[in-house]
């Protein structure tokens, strides 16, 4: 038997849709999480404000490429470092280097691919990283006197204009405690313009690898690669043709890219070779995919690929 519905109930739900109807889109109401430095309970020693920029609420926005001056009035060894993000929503990712805040420091595009003498890999904002990065005993960044802060930077719009203020945070050792290694980032990749996963592939697969000429000290690992990503991994063939693994990511995840720190130190010996090896999958059964009936090709955007091993040691110093 149909329930009959009174008057004032009518009434009710009429009033109900009419002010849902007026009611603001509630896009606009959500704001991002206030974050906090989260290194040692200390406020940074030096705080970057990465100029305001203004993210539309569509379309597709080239990279940002900001350079700072450091202007401390010395050498600094920076042993932490921490990105908040102004709006965390439209922040897709930055990576920051030390350069001369000179032409030189200023000059050539940066690209993940490449590394280029010129500067020295800070550390970088992606998804999932919420917390200060510290490097490990004995080890930091080396800033001298006249550096910048280069950082590229990656916005995506998702419907709703605002804008981003991001800050950097350092920390800095003290004079008498100064470390004796310099930290690296060294990054072993597929150049872009070589990267093109077939329509439909589920397991496509992909692989770099680097020789170190130098002893080294190995203390961390990050993948990067965007919606195909599927797994990556990490091998060492040591010069007598041994082989040990470094680490294995079975189920690479986009929104979460951690730096993955070793249990111990993996001292590699001049001539070593590290293999990144790893599957993009660009079939319908990947929900990330755009449009699995195309080609992926390498790129900047999301929608395009990479495919990148970032590997953060210090050189070996035989006690």
């Amino acid at each position: 038997m149909m329930k009959k519905i009174g008057l004032s109930a009518i009434i009710a739900t009429t009033a109900a849709f009419s002010l849902q109807a007026n009611a603001a889109d509630p896009l606009t109401e959500i704001k991002p999480i206030d974050a906090e430095w989260q290194y040692n309970g200390s406020e940074p020693d030096y705080v970057v404000d990465v100029p305001s920029f203004t993210v539309p609420a569509t379309g597709v926005i080239d990279y940002i490429d900001s350079v700072i001056p450091l202007e401390f009035g010395e050498d600094k060894w920076v042993k932490a470092v921490q990105f908040i993000p102004g709006d965390k929503r439209v922040l897709h990712h930055l990576l920051s280097y030390v350069v001369a805040d000179d032409a030189g420091g200023r000059e050539g595009m940066l690209d993940e691919t490449v590394n280029d003498p010129r500067r020295e890999f800070l550390e970088g904002y992606a998804p999932g990283k919420e917390y200060a990065t510290s490097y490990p005993d004995n080890t930091g960044i080396f800033v001298p006197e006249g550096s910048a802060l280069r950082m590229s930077i990656h916005y995506t719009s998702f419907g709703q204009e605002t804008v981003d203020s991001t800050r950097v945070g350092l920390w800095f050792f003290d004079k008498a405690e100064e470390p004796d290694f310099e930290y690296h980032t060294y990054s072993v990749a597929t150049p872009m313009n070589q990267i093109e996963i077939p329509a439909g592939d589920f397991e496509h697969e992909a692989a770099a690898s680097h020789v170190f000429e130098k002893d080294i000290v190995l203390h961390g690992f990050r993948a990067h690669m965007h919606y195909r990503g599927k797994s990556m991994s990490a091998r060492v063939v040591y010069p007598d043709n041994t082989v040990e693994e470094i680490i294995n990511i079975p189920n690479y995840n986009f929104a979460w890219q951690p730096t993955y720190q070793t249990d111990e130190p993996m001292v590699l010996p001049a001539g070593s070779r590290v293999v990144v090896e790893g599957l993009f999958d660009n079939s319908e059964y990947n929900l990330g995919v755009p449009d699995p009936t195309v080609n992926a090709m390498g790129g900047l955007q999301s929608w395009e690929e990479m495919f990148i091993g970032y590997f953060s040691y210090h050189d070996y110093v035989p006690e």
